[in-house]
């Protein structure tokens, strides 16, 4: 009898410790999250600072892999999806040679997929905003910077491979509301002559 009670005792003193050391690691992950939702918002908020000013923006969708090229998404479906998205919301669209001017960037959207043997896509989209940015410490060099991004990860049957249109067209908005957020004229303080 005894040997079954210290056996007992003993799974009680192993589930305390491991309720404690759970209740550990929940509580730095909470703090975790928490400093890094003011971190994450400070950045969004760069993000979105970034784009006062835009011009405007040249769409460039990345090359897809040929299996979900083959399942019926193309580049010109996503191009079409973003370019409607950009123009309804007033955002002007510029050409590769508009790139050279001042107050240009480039709309770059990405997509990554992998096909299972049972014709399902893992999938990450990403879009990203990259313009002419100068350095701190010297403001005269200037290089391509990413000012701002979005992205979403999912998974997709091979015969819905359309849907990764439905995220772009997310991500084509999101971008306009951060557009319009840093272009608005409450945002835009007005020139002193």
């Amino acid at each position: 009898m005894e040997t079954g009670t210290g056996v007992v005792s003993v799974e009680v003193k192993r589930m305390k410790h491991s309720g404690a050391r759970l209740c550990t690691v929940a509580i730095a992950v909470v703090i975790g999250v928490l400093l890094s939702a003011n971190v994450w918002a400070a950045r969004l908020d760069m993000e979105v600072q970034s784009l006062k000013g835009l011009e405007g923006v040249h769409v460039v969708v990345e090359s897809l892999d040929s299996d979900i090229t083959h399942d019926g998404l193309t580049t010109d479906d996503l191009q079409k999806t973003i370019v409607q998205h950009l123009t309804t919301a007033g955002i002007k669209l510029l050409s590769v040679d508009d790139l050279s001017k001042s107050g240009g960037a480039i709309f770059y959207v990405s997509v990554s997929s992998v096909k299972s043997k049972l014709g399902v896509y893992a999938c990450s989209v990403h879009a990203e905003v990259i313009q002419a940015a100068a350095l701190t410490r010297n403001p005269d060099i200037l290089t391509a910077a990413t000012t701002w991004t979005s992205g979403t990860v999912g998974i997709v049957g091979e015969t819905n491979v359309k849907q990764i249109n439905e995220a772009v067209a997310a991500m084509a908005d999101e971008f306009a509301r951060d557009y319009q957020t840093a272009n608005s004229k409450a945002t835009i303080k007005p020139k002193v002559a």
